[in-house]
């Protein structure tokens, strides 16, 4: 057996409604004297923002703020939160908001000790040039349950000229503390409580039935996905439709975080074919993954029917004496959820499946699929988005 590679470093984890509470002890911790607010304008009409700042100027801690992230930030986001950060002599990273918000605060600490451009050092740069160390301490404040950025050496940046996501992989960008108060979450729309919670399940379905684990299993992957994908069938239709039920935030927030460490080993093709409808169709991260999700499954699920099946049982459905309908219970489970989300389809996107056909090969190349060795050809490809306009 070969050997397996899984990084799940030393990050605080302080969970809770009073979480926050613990901030300075951790800012004096990492020796931060003036962190850099990273956020969206979606924090700052929500009133985290201030919450934030109130609590930093009671105890007396400075503090500059970058507020132009966007959905799907762009590098010149880092850029520029990135000279800011120089500008004020910042000396550590505060990230408040969804995966947006992290991602970019994320990358403008990497940066901060770097030369160049943040692309530079994405995979899909030709000869990218690879991170020495780590940058100034990250402390991440999510307020949505969906990318576990938080606890993910993962980071997508969109190159703001061709629109192509790319994705920084590296254990440097790692956050030294997760703050989760379920509280915060408490403000997000409705919608955006589908789409991120789509998100936390496609991440800890896609690692449950990475290639890798398929064929080595890698415990500690499998065991975060698996709570993940329960709390998520038990809670997020919930959270959905009773925004206020607390317990429910706090369980998807957990499944978040645990989907986002089972992420660690790897995305599978849902995130290929969700990079080509945010590249193309400027669809959210999301919805992209979200939409292709069961059809990648329906497409896959003949390479480990065992897997798939312990999905539909973490989801609910019962028990069978076929092992191959119990796995597609569980695809069937997914379409119900989305149906009760009232959660997009492909066809509000997409027209005609010879639209496809424009970035079919390039899907087909992307590292999500090529790593799986499954949905690795543009047949395949054009199949499952031909199965998903159907629907």
């Amino acid at each position: 057996m070969k050997s397996i590679k899984y990084n799940l470093a030393g990050i605080q984890i302080i969970f809770g409604e009073d979480s926050l509470k613990e901030l300075q002890g951790e800012l004096k911790r990492l020796n931060v004297k003036r962190p850099l607010l990273v956020t969206d304008q979606g924090i700052i009409d929500a009133g985290i923002l201030k919450t934030v700042k109130d609590y930093l100027y009671i105890h007396e801690i400075a503090y500059e703020v970058y507020c132009g992230v966007k959905s799907d930030p762009l590098d010149i986001m880092v850029y520029e939160g990135t000279v800011l950060f120089n500008e004020k002599k910042c000396d550590g990273i505060i990230s408040i908001g969804g995966g947006s918000s992290m991602d970019t605060g994320k990358c403008i600490s990497i940066m901060s000790e770097h030369e160049g451009k943040i692309l530079d050092y994405a995979r899909s740069t030709l000869n990218h040039k690879d991170f020495s160390k780590k940058g100034c301490p990250i402390i991440s404040i999510p307020t949505t349950s969906g990318t576990g950025s938080e606890v993910s050496q993962y980071a997508v940046i969109t190159n703001a000229e061709t629109h192509r996501k790319t994705t920084i992989a590296t254990p440097y960008i790692l956050s030294d503390v997760a703050i989760l108060n379920p509280t915060f979450a408490l403000s997000m729309p409705k919608d955006v409580t589908a789409y991120t919670g789509m998100d936390a399940l496609a991440h800890a379905i896609d690692a449950y039935t990475y290639k890798t684990t398929i064929e080595y299993g890698v415990e500690i992957s499998d065991i975060c996905a698996i709570e993940a994908i329960k709390l998520i069938g038990n809670n997020l239709v919930n959270a959905y439709e009773h925004p206020d039920d607390i317990l429910s935030r706090k369980n998807m927030m957990w499944a978040a975080l645990l989907s986002g460490i089972s992420l660690n080993i790897g995305a599978g093709e849902s995130h290929a074919l969700g990079s080509m409808l945010s590249k193309y169709y400027g669809i959210s991260h999301g919805v992209s993954v979200g939409i292709p999700l069961p059809y990648c499954m329906e497409y896959n699920v003949k390479s480990c029917y065992q897997r798939y099946a312990d999905i539909a049982l973490a989801l609910g459905c019962e028990q069978s004496d076929s092992l191959k309908e119990l796995a597609y219970s569980g695809i069937e489970k997914i379409k119900e959820i989305m149906q009760n989300l009232d959660f997009p389809k492909m066809k509000d996107i997409i027209k005609n499946i010879s639209e496809v056909e424009r970035f079919a090969q390039e899907c087909a190349d992307n590292s999500c699929c090529v790593s799986n060795e499954r949905m690795n050809n543009k047949e395949a490809i054009m199949e499952v988005f031909e199965k998903a306009l159907q629907a």
